[in-house]
Protein backbone atom coordinates (compact mmCIF):
# COMPACT_ATOMS: atom_id res chain seq x y z
CA UNK A 1 0.00 0.00 0.00
CA UNK A 2 3.14 2.42 0.35
CA UNK A 3 4.41 4.43 -2.49
CA UNK A 4 8.32 4.91 -2.92
CA UNK A 5 9.31 9.03 -3.60
CA UNK A 6 10.72 7.82 -7.05
CA UNK A 7 6.63 6.06 -7.64
CA UNK A 8 5.39 9.16 -6.84
CA UNK A 9 7.58 11.18 -8.59
CA UNK A 10 6.51 9.93 -11.94
CA UNK A 11 2.77 10.64 -11.26
CA UNK A 12 1.22 13.84 -13.14
CA UNK A 13 -1.23 15.97 -12.94
CA UNK A 14 -2.69 13.92 -15.87
CA UNK A 15 -3.26 11.32 -13.46
CA UNK A 16 -5.94 12.67 -12.18
CA UNK A 17 -8.63 13.00 -14.86
CA UNK A 18 -12.06 14.61 -13.82
CA UNK A 19 -10.53 18.10 -13.20
CA UNK A 20 -11.49 18.99 -17.05
CA UNK A 21 -10.01 22.04 -18.64
CA UNK A 22 -9.43 23.59 -15.35
CA UNK A 23 -5.33 22.87 -14.88
CA UNK A 24 -4.77 23.64 -11.12
CA UNK A 25 -2.29 26.28 -10.54
CA UNK A 26 -1.61 28.94 -7.84
CA UNK A 27 -3.38 32.43 -8.04
CA UNK A 28 -0.29 34.39 -7.85
CA UNK A 29 -2.33 37.19 -6.60
CA UNK A 30 -3.12 35.49 -3.20
CA UNK A 31 -0.45 35.48 -0.43
CA UNK A 32 0.19 31.93 1.34
CA UNK A 33 -1.85 31.31 3.83
CA UNK A 34 0.58 29.27 6.78
CA UNK A 35 0.47 30.37 10.97
CA UNK A 36 3.43 28.59 12.41
CA UNK A 37 1.72 29.25 15.57
CA UNK A 38 -0.76 27.15 15.12
CA UNK A 39 1.22 24.31 14.18
CA UNK A 40 2.69 24.49 18.19
CA UNK A 41 -1.40 24.64 18.80
CA UNK A 42 -1.68 21.30 16.66
CA UNK A 43 0.88 19.81 19.20
CA UNK A 44 -0.53 21.15 22.00
CA UNK A 45 -4.00 19.00 21.03
CA UNK A 46 -2.35 15.88 20.20
CA UNK A 47 -0.10 16.60 23.51
CA UNK A 48 -3.61 16.30 25.32
CA UNK A 49 -5.12 13.47 23.96
CA UNK A 50 -1.54 11.36 24.31
CA UNK A 51 -1.45 12.06 28.09
CA UNK A 52 -4.94 11.04 28.07
CA UNK A 53 -4.63 7.88 26.48
CA UNK A 54 -1.28 7.23 28.48
CA UNK A 55 -2.48 7.75 32.14
CA UNK A 56 -5.61 5.94 31.77
CA UNK A 57 -4.35 2.71 33.94
CA UNK A 58 -3.57 5.07 36.92
CA UNK A 59 -6.41 5.67 39.26
CA UNK A 60 -6.85 8.28 42.07
CA UNK A 61 -6.68 5.30 44.49
CA UNK A 62 -3.52 4.08 42.52
CA UNK A 63 -1.67 7.71 43.06
CA UNK A 64 -2.74 7.39 46.63
CA UNK A 65 -1.43 4.86 47.52
CA UNK A 66 2.14 6.01 46.41
CA UNK A 67 2.09 8.66 48.89
CA UNK A 68 -0.10 11.52 46.66
CA UNK A 69 -2.71 13.65 48.53
CA UNK A 70 -5.81 13.09 47.68
CA UNK A 71 -6.35 16.97 46.17
CA UNK A 72 -3.55 16.67 44.23
CA UNK A 73 -4.35 13.13 42.41
CA UNK A 74 -7.92 14.47 41.98
CA UNK A 75 -6.60 17.61 40.53
CA UNK A 76 -4.36 16.02 38.19
CA UNK A 77 -6.67 13.60 37.48
CA UNK A 78 -9.14 16.37 36.07
CA UNK A 79 -5.88 18.80 34.19
CA UNK A 80 -5.25 15.14 32.49
CA UNK A 81 -8.84 14.16 31.58
CA UNK A 82 -9.16 17.68 30.01
CA UNK A 83 -6.53 16.76 27.12
CA UNK A 84 -9.33 14.84 26.10
CA UNK A 85 -10.59 18.11 24.38
CA UNK A 86 -7.66 18.00 22.32
CA UNK A 87 -9.99 16.30 19.65
CA UNK A 88 -12.33 19.40 20.20
CA UNK A 89 -9.87 21.88 19.54
CA UNK A 90 -8.25 20.00 16.42
CA UNK A 91 -11.86 19.99 15.27
CA UNK A 92 -12.10 24.07 15.84
CA UNK A 93 -8.51 24.87 14.47
CA UNK A 94 -9.42 22.59 11.43
CA UNK A 95 -12.55 23.98 10.63
CA UNK A 96 -10.91 27.51 11.14
CA UNK A 97 -8.03 26.20 8.29
CA UNK A 98 -9.95 24.92 6.03
CA UNK A 99 -12.23 27.68 5.72
CA UNK A 100 -9.92 30.45 5.37
CA UNK A 101 -8.20 28.50 2.41
CA UNK A 102 -11.19 27.77 0.62
CA UNK A 103 -12.52 31.14 0.86
CA UNK A 104 -9.65 33.02 0.01
CA UNK A 105 -9.11 30.30 -2.96
CA UNK A 106 -12.42 31.75 -3.66
CA UNK A 107 -11.77 35.16 -3.40
CA UNK A 108 -8.64 34.91 -5.59
CA UNK A 109 -9.95 33.33 -8.43
CA UNK A 110 -13.75 34.00 -8.13
CA UNK A 111 -15.04 30.57 -7.87
CA UNK A 112 -13.78 27.31 -5.64
CA UNK A 113 -11.98 24.03 -7.23
CA UNK A 114 -14.31 21.36 -5.37
CA UNK A 115 -12.35 18.60 -7.27
CA UNK A 116 -8.96 19.92 -6.63
CA UNK A 117 -10.03 20.48 -2.87
CA UNK A 118 -10.63 16.46 -2.77
CA UNK A 119 -7.85 15.59 -4.01
CA UNK A 120 -5.34 17.64 -1.79
CA UNK A 121 -7.52 15.92 0.92
CA UNK A 122 -6.83 12.86 -0.45
CA UNK A 123 -3.25 13.30 -0.70
CA UNK A 124 -2.99 14.74 2.83
CA UNK A 125 -4.87 12.18 4.79
CA UNK A 126 -5.26 8.83 2.41
CA UNK A 127 -1.62 7.55 2.65
CA UNK A 128 -0.94 7.06 6.13
CA UNK A 129 -4.98 6.88 7.54
CA UNK A 130 -5.24 3.63 4.86
CA UNK A 131 -1.34 2.47 5.76
CA UNK A 132 -2.21 2.52 9.62
CA UNK A 133 -5.74 0.93 9.02
CA UNK A 134 -3.94 -2.06 7.10
CA UNK A 135 -1.73 -2.05 9.93
CA UNK A 136 -3.86 -2.18 12.70
CA UNK A 137 -5.77 -5.29 11.33
CA UNK A 138 -3.24 -7.30 9.53
CA UNK A 139 -0.03 -7.08 12.05
CA UNK A 140 -0.97 -9.51 15.08
CA UNK A 141 0.92 -7.59 17.62
CA UNK A 142 -0.91 -4.72 16.75
CA UNK A 143 -4.01 -6.52 16.78
CA UNK A 144 -3.61 -9.79 19.43
CA UNK A 145 -7.04 -10.58 19.74
CA UNK A 146 -8.62 -10.02 16.54
CA UNK A 147 -10.68 -6.90 18.59
CA UNK A 148 -9.89 -4.89 14.93
CA UNK A 149 -12.22 -7.20 13.27
CA UNK A 150 -13.73 -6.66 9.50
CA UNK A 151 -17.41 -5.09 11.31
CA UNK A 152 -14.79 -2.26 12.12
CA UNK A 153 -12.35 -2.37 9.31
CA UNK A 154 -14.76 -1.69 6.63
CA UNK A 155 -16.63 1.29 8.34
CA UNK A 156 -12.82 2.70 8.67
CA UNK A 157 -12.01 2.11 5.07
CA UNK A 158 -15.17 4.02 4.17
CA UNK A 159 -14.28 6.53 6.13
CA UNK A 160 -17.11 5.95 8.94
CA UNK A 161 -15.01 4.11 11.85
CA UNK A 162 -16.50 6.79 14.47
CA UNK A 163 -19.93 4.53 14.04
CA UNK A 164 -18.33 1.35 13.75
CA UNK A 165 -17.82 1.88 17.84
CA UNK A 166 -21.19 3.35 18.49
CA UNK A 167 -22.99 0.72 16.56
CA UNK A 168 -20.80 -2.31 18.03
CA UNK A 169 -18.97 -1.01 21.55
CA UNK A 170 -15.49 0.51 21.51
CA UNK A 171 -12.83 -2.23 21.31
CA UNK A 172 -9.18 -1.45 22.47
CA UNK A 173 -7.52 -1.43 19.37
CA UNK A 174 -4.41 0.85 18.31
CA UNK A 175 -6.59 2.00 15.44
CA UNK A 176 -9.08 3.93 18.13
CA UNK A 177 -7.83 7.41 17.74
CA UNK A 178 -8.67 7.51 13.81
CA UNK A 179 -12.34 7.79 14.68
CA UNK A 180 -11.72 11.43 14.91
CA UNK A 181 -10.41 11.41 11.35
CA UNK A 182 -13.30 9.71 10.28
CA UNK A 183 -15.33 12.65 11.67
CA UNK A 184 -13.07 15.09 9.95
CA UNK A 185 -13.15 13.77 6.58
CA UNK A 186 -16.99 13.93 6.97
CA UNK A 187 -16.57 17.38 7.15
CA UNK A 188 -14.57 17.67 4.64
CA UNK A 189 -17.00 15.36 2.15
CA UNK A 190 -19.56 18.12 2.46
CA UNK A 191 -18.35 21.43 3.53
CA UNK A 192 -16.58 22.19 0.38
CA UNK A 193 -19.20 22.47 -2.33
CA UNK A 194 -21.54 24.51 -0.02
CA UNK A 195 -18.57 26.59 0.73
CA UNK A 196 -18.60 26.94 -3.35
CA UNK A 197 -22.23 27.88 -3.70
CA UNK A 198 -22.94 30.22 -0.34
CA UNK A 199 -21.89 33.88 0.11
CA UNK A 200 -20.60 34.73 3.35
CA UNK A 201 -23.29 36.05 5.08
CA UNK A 202 -24.82 32.23 4.20
CA UNK A 203 -21.80 30.46 5.62
CA UNK A 204 -22.34 32.06 8.91
CA UNK A 205 -26.33 31.40 8.85
CA UNK A 206 -24.93 27.29 7.80
CA UNK A 207 -22.83 27.61 10.78
CA UNK A 208 -25.09 29.18 13.28
CA UNK A 209 -27.25 26.03 12.04
CA UNK A 210 -24.38 23.72 12.73
CA UNK A 211 -24.71 24.66 16.62
CA UNK A 212 -28.22 24.52 16.93
CA UNK A 213 -27.67 21.08 15.99
CA UNK A 214 -25.30 20.25 18.01
CA UNK A 215 -27.05 21.80 20.71
CA UNK A 216 -30.57 19.92 20.23
CA UNK A 217 -28.87 16.65 19.73
CA UNK A 218 -26.87 16.05 22.51
CA UNK A 219 -29.46 16.97 25.13
CA UNK A 220 -31.90 14.80 23.17
CA UNK A 221 -29.41 11.94 23.09
CA UNK A 222 -28.35 12.26 26.83
CA UNK A 223 -32.34 12.03 27.61
CA UNK A 224 -32.57 8.69 25.67
CA UNK A 225 -30.37 7.39 27.68
CA UNK A 226 -27.11 6.86 25.51
CA UNK A 227 -23.47 6.86 27.21
CA UNK A 228 -20.80 9.34 27.17
CA UNK A 229 -18.80 6.92 24.58
CA UNK A 230 -22.01 6.72 22.07
CA UNK A 231 -22.16 10.66 22.55
CA UNK A 232 -18.41 11.55 22.36
CA UNK A 233 -17.41 9.85 18.93
CA UNK A 234 -21.02 10.56 17.59
CA UNK A 235 -20.64 13.40 14.25
CA UNK A 236 -23.14 15.43 15.56
CA UNK A 237 -21.89 16.15 19.38
CA UNK A 238 -18.71 18.06 17.88
CA UNK A 239 -20.68 20.03 15.56
CA UNK A 240 -20.70 23.37 17.34
CA UNK A 241 -16.43 22.98 17.59
CA UNK A 242 -16.76 22.56 13.76
CA UNK A 243 -19.04 25.66 13.19
CA UNK A 244 -16.83 27.83 15.82
CA UNK A 245 -13.68 27.23 13.39
CA UNK A 246 -15.81 28.49 10.35
CA UNK A 247 -17.16 31.48 11.85
CA UNK A 248 -13.79 32.50 13.15
CA UNK A 249 -12.37 31.82 9.40
CA UNK A 250 -15.37 33.61 7.89
CA UNK A 251 -15.81 36.86 10.74
CA UNK A 252 -12.06 37.48 10.73
CA UNK A 253 -11.25 36.70 7.39
CA UNK A 254 -7.67 35.18 8.37
CA UNK A 255 -7.01 38.01 10.39
CA UNK A 256 -6.82 38.06 14.57
CA UNK A 257 -7.50 40.38 17.45
CA UNK A 258 -5.16 43.11 18.54
CA UNK A 259 -4.23 41.29 21.68
CA UNK A 260 -1.23 41.88 23.76
CA UNK A 261 0.84 38.87 25.46
CA UNK A 262 -0.68 39.12 28.81
CA UNK A 263 -4.01 39.09 27.38
CA UNK A 264 -3.44 36.09 25.11
CA UNK A 265 -1.82 34.32 28.39
CA UNK A 266 -4.78 35.16 30.58
CA UNK A 267 -7.46 33.85 27.30
CA UNK A 268 -5.66 30.62 26.77
CA UNK A 269 -5.31 30.14 30.44
CA UNK A 270 -8.93 30.86 31.75
CA UNK A 271 -10.02 28.66 29.04
CA UNK A 272 -7.83 25.56 30.19
CA UNK A 273 -9.54 26.03 33.15
CA UNK A 274 -12.29 25.86 31.84
CA UNK A 275 -11.79 22.66 30.11
CA UNK A 276 -10.27 21.20 33.41
CA UNK A 277 -13.44 21.94 35.32
CA UNK A 278 -15.70 20.22 32.88
CA UNK A 279 -13.57 17.33 32.55
CA UNK A 280 -13.80 16.99 36.52
CA UNK A 281 -17.67 17.61 36.26
CA UNK A 282 -18.16 14.95 33.78
CA UNK A 283 -15.86 12.17 34.63
CA UNK A 284 -15.31 12.59 38.82
CA UNK A 285 -12.32 11.31 39.46
CA UNK A 286 -12.28 8.41 36.47
CA UNK A 287 -14.08 8.62 33.07
CA UNK A 288 -16.97 6.18 32.65
CA UNK A 289 -19.47 5.44 30.31
CA UNK A 290 -22.28 5.81 32.16
CA UNK A 291 -25.09 7.90 30.74
CA UNK A 292 -24.47 11.71 30.67
CA UNK A 293 -26.68 13.88 32.74
CA UNK A 294 -29.25 16.23 30.83
CA UNK A 295 -27.44 19.24 32.82
CA UNK A 296 -24.10 18.52 31.51
CA UNK A 297 -25.02 18.84 27.81
CA UNK A 298 -26.94 21.66 28.28
CA UNK A 299 -23.99 24.02 29.84
CA UNK A 300 -21.12 21.75 29.91
CA UNK A 301 -20.74 20.96 26.47
CA UNK A 302 -20.96 24.12 25.13
CA UNK A 303 -18.52 25.36 27.55
CA UNK A 304 -16.01 22.79 25.49
CA UNK A 305 -16.75 24.53 22.45
CA UNK A 306 -16.18 28.22 23.45
CA UNK A 307 -13.11 27.27 25.52
CA UNK A 308 -11.42 25.65 22.78
CA UNK A 309 -12.46 28.76 20.58
CA UNK A 310 -10.76 31.05 23.16
CA UNK A 311 -7.48 29.00 22.52
CA UNK A 312 -7.45 29.14 18.97
CA UNK A 313 -7.98 32.96 18.99
CA UNK A 314 -5.38 33.17 22.12
CA UNK A 315 -3.08 31.22 19.78
CA UNK A 316 -3.65 33.58 16.46
CA UNK A 317 -0.62 35.66 15.49
CA UNK A 318 1.05 34.92 18.58
CA UNK A 319 4.64 36.27 18.28
CA UNK A 320 6.04 33.32 19.51
CA UNK A 321 8.04 30.62 17.38
CA UNK A 322 9.95 27.46 18.24
CA UNK A 323 11.22 25.65 15.01
CA UNK A 324 10.85 22.01 17.51
CA UNK A 325 6.98 22.67 18.64
CA UNK A 326 6.39 23.94 15.32
CA UNK A 327 7.82 20.43 13.62
CA UNK A 328 6.11 18.70 15.84
CA UNK A 329 2.92 19.84 14.83
CA UNK A 330 3.49 19.57 11.32
CA UNK A 331 4.11 16.06 12.17
CA UNK A 332 0.88 15.74 14.14
CA UNK A 333 -1.22 13.57 12.43
CA UNK A 334 1.38 10.77 12.68
CA UNK A 335 1.96 11.70 16.64
CA UNK A 336 -2.08 11.30 16.80
CA UNK A 337 -2.29 7.83 14.56
CA UNK A 338 0.98 6.60 15.93
CA UNK A 339 0.96 7.33 19.62
CA UNK A 340 -1.42 4.05 20.98
CA UNK A 341 1.04 1.45 19.09
CA UNK A 342 3.98 3.67 20.83
CA UNK A 343 2.63 3.34 24.26
CA UNK A 344 1.94 -0.66 23.19
CA UNK A 345 5.27 -0.57 22.11
CA UNK A 346 6.62 0.27 25.80
CA UNK A 347 4.22 -1.63 27.69
CA UNK A 348 6.09 -4.78 26.26
CA UNK A 349 9.62 -3.94 26.70
CA UNK A 350 8.95 -2.12 29.91
CA UNK A 351 6.26 -4.13 32.06
CA UNK A 352 5.59 -2.34 35.28
CA UNK A 353 2.51 -4.18 37.13
CA UNK A 354 2.39 -2.23 40.64
CA UNK A 355 5.26 -0.10 39.62
CA UNK A 356 5.42 3.73 41.31
CA UNK A 357 5.10 6.96 39.72
CA UNK A 358 8.55 6.66 38.52
CA UNK A 359 7.96 4.26 36.33
CA UNK A 360 4.68 6.29 35.14
CA UNK A 361 6.89 9.14 34.43
CA UNK A 362 9.36 6.94 32.51
CA UNK A 363 6.73 4.86 30.22
CA UNK A 364 5.20 8.07 29.80
CA UNK A 365 8.68 9.87 28.36
CA UNK A 366 9.62 6.87 26.54
CA UNK A 367 5.95 6.61 24.94
CA UNK A 368 6.41 9.99 23.74
CA UNK A 369 10.35 9.88 22.48
CA UNK A 370 8.79 6.63 20.51
CA UNK A 371 5.42 8.06 18.75
CA UNK A 372 7.78 11.17 17.60
CA UNK A 373 10.53 9.23 16.21
CA UNK A 374 7.89 6.70 14.89
CA UNK A 375 6.19 9.66 13.00
CA UNK A 376 9.38 11.78 11.98
CA UNK A 377 10.31 8.23 9.98
CA UNK A 378 6.96 8.18 8.61
CA UNK A 379 6.39 11.46 7.67
CA UNK A 380 9.58 11.59 5.70
CA UNK A 381 9.35 8.36 3.94
CA UNK A 382 5.41 8.03 3.64
CA UNK A 383 3.93 11.49 3.94
CA UNK A 384 6.24 14.03 2.57
CA UNK A 385 6.37 12.31 -1.39
CA UNK A 386 2.17 12.74 -1.35
CA UNK A 387 2.73 16.62 0.13
CA UNK A 388 4.82 16.81 -2.33
CA UNK A 389 2.81 15.97 -4.84
CA UNK A 390 -0.64 17.89 -3.24
CA UNK A 391 1.59 21.18 -4.20
CA UNK A 392 0.50 20.48 -8.18
CA UNK A 393 -3.04 20.96 -6.91
CA UNK A 394 -2.80 23.95 -4.45
CA UNK A 395 -3.88 27.47 -5.16
CA UNK A 396 -3.52 29.36 -1.46
CA UNK A 397 -0.26 27.65 0.09
CA UNK A 398 -0.72 26.73 3.61
CA UNK A 399 2.99 25.92 4.07
CA UNK A 400 6.17 27.68 3.29
CA UNK A 401 7.84 26.88 -0.01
Amino acid sequence: MTMTSSSVATLNTSTFEGLGTQQVHRAKAAPSFYKPELDILRFFAFLGVFLVHSMEGYSIDFMVHHHIPLWAAKSGSSIVFAGMYGVDLFFVLSAYLITALLLREKDARGDLNVEAFYLRRILRIWPLYYLFIALAALIPFLNPHHYFSMRYVLPFVFLMGNWSFIIFGIQKTVAMPLWSISVEEQFYLFWPPLVARLSRRQIVFAAVIMICVANIFRPFAAAMGQSRTQLWMNSFFHLDSIAAGILLAVLWRGGALSLKIGKRIALVASAVCCLVLRAHFAFGTTPSDEPVSLFGTLIGDPVVALACTAILIGFIDLPFRSRVLQYLGKISFGLYAYHLTGLLIVDKLLPGGDAGPIHACLRIVFALGLTIAISATSYSILERPFLNLKRRFTYIDSRPV
